[in-house]
């Protein structure tokens, strides 16, 4: 008894799958590159001014790391030593900014455009 299967139809679904995969995760890549941009410009604008630090803004920076992104004071840049300071506060000294205001006006865009890239994706 012979058994033939065509299975021309899976492999090409197959590759169309593999296809939107590597182009969903090079959109959402975007999008987490674009939002770390945004909340590190927010950030640079919520530290700027502050008569105790006015260099600290150039200390912001980010790295992006696959599908994710690090964002905040770098030590080692100028007055980078006063984040934790200014954004934390100590025992005797309240928190002077708020670090994550950037982020919290970006977080809506970067879901809204993530699922936007996943519906398109199933399409």
């Amino acid at each position: 008894m012979d058994v033939s299967i065509d299975a021309h139809e899976v492999d090409r679904l197959a590759v169309s799958l593999g296809k939107a995969g590597r182009k969903a995760t090079l959109e959402a890549t975007a999008v987490i590159a674009k939002g770390a941009l945004n909340i590190k410009n927010d950030m640079v604008k919520d530290f700027t001014g502050h008569r105790n630090a006015p260099a600290i803004p150039r200390a912001i920076n980010y790295d992006l790391r696959g599908l994710s992104a690090e964002i905040g004071v770098d030590k080692r840049g100028p007055q980078g030593g006063l984040g934790n300071i200014l954004a934390f506060g100590t025992s005797r000294y309240p928190a002077r900014l708020d670090h994550t205001r950037g982020l919290q006006r970006e977080v809506p865009n970067v879901v809204k455009f993530l699922g936007e890239i996943g519906v398109k994706s199933l399409e």
